[in-house]
């Protein structure tokens, strides 16, 4: 194993997750465009096809990933199997948090247009119908489809119900408990509404608050998730015994896998503690 050849390595494989992230990507929403154009009955001349080949920092990464197994092994190649696989599940998490973080931060606001329309007087369905249209995605087309269900017959407590199942959170259950009291009860709905946009406003500015006191715990707690394999990387590079061990034997891949998964389980630990949300 030497140094040169891992850095010739590393130099040509990482360009390839970014390129071929983007390039998938691109591909994608063509494919959405497309699909969108050929149902209305437009043309789009002028878009690339959805098959078209990968850029060529894909082929350098896959020509790097090739040299860096024939230098340290075909351990590398389990690695980035491994990693391959796990990729896309931590991008599809990663979306959905993005999305829930999203959906928090505009359900006070949209309550807030909710009971502006229930103090104009609008019914309970067509107030939630002109904050779903007000609310940009996620949250907005939830609130239509509330809407439509109380508008097709069913009641509000059912429609409410159906939307809490759906959505277990805490900002989702309360707005629910307070709209379904105020309808069965006689509350004031917009004070209800009101009363419940405040707490989730206070709530939100609380939760940022707690995430910015500990952002130096998130960061110390990165470097001691990637201490250990910076370590590992380094020792393997410096001490050729110790690279052969874990590189060429199965103790040694025994070890990798061992310490590899205690440092990712520390690492979602810590990330827990250091979370800053309020449940």
């Amino acid at each position: 194993m030497t140094p040169n050849a891992l850095l010739v390595a590393a130099c040509l494989s990482l360009p390839a997750g970014w390129s071929l992230r983007g390039w998938w990507s691109t591909q994608r929403v063509l494919a959405r465009v497309a699909a969108s154009r050929s149902e209305s009955g437009a043309t789009a001349p002028s878009m690339r096809p959805a098959t078209q080949a990968p850029p060529a920092a894909v082929v350098a990464g896959v020509a790097g990933m090739a040299l860096a197994v024939l230098v340290l092994g075909p351990v590398v190649l389990v690695l980035a199997v491994l990693g391959a696989a796990v990729t896309p599940l931590l991008a599809r998490r990663r979306r959905r948090a993005r999305a829930l973080v999203a959906r928090r931060g505009q359900l006070p606001p949209a309550l807030e247009r909710l009971a502006a329309s229930l103090r104009s007087g609008s019914s309970l369905p067509v107030a939630l119908d002109e904050a779903g249209r007000a609310t940009p995605d996620p949250l907005g087309p939830e609130l239509r489809a509330l809407a439509l269900g109380a508008g097709r017959g069913q009641s509000m407590a059912a429609v409410l119900d159906g939307w809490t199942l759906r959505h277990d959170d805490a900002g989702t259950r309360l707005a629910a408990t307070a709209l379904v009291l105020a309808t069965v009860v006689g509350v004031t709905p917009a004070r209800a509404v009101d009363g419940v946009a405040a707490t989730l406003r206070e709530r939100l500015e609380l939760g940022a608050e707690r995430r910015a006191l500990a952002s130096q715990a998130r960061t110390s707690a990165v470097v001691l998730s990637a201490a250990p394999v910076v370590f590992a990387v380094l020792l393997g590079m410096g001490d050729g015994a110790a690279g052969r061990f874990l590189l060429h034997s199965p103790a040694g891949w025994a070890c990798i896998a061992g310490g590899l998964g205690l440092d990712a389980l520390g690492a979602w630990w810590m990330a827990r503690l250091t979370r800053g949300e309020l449940s």
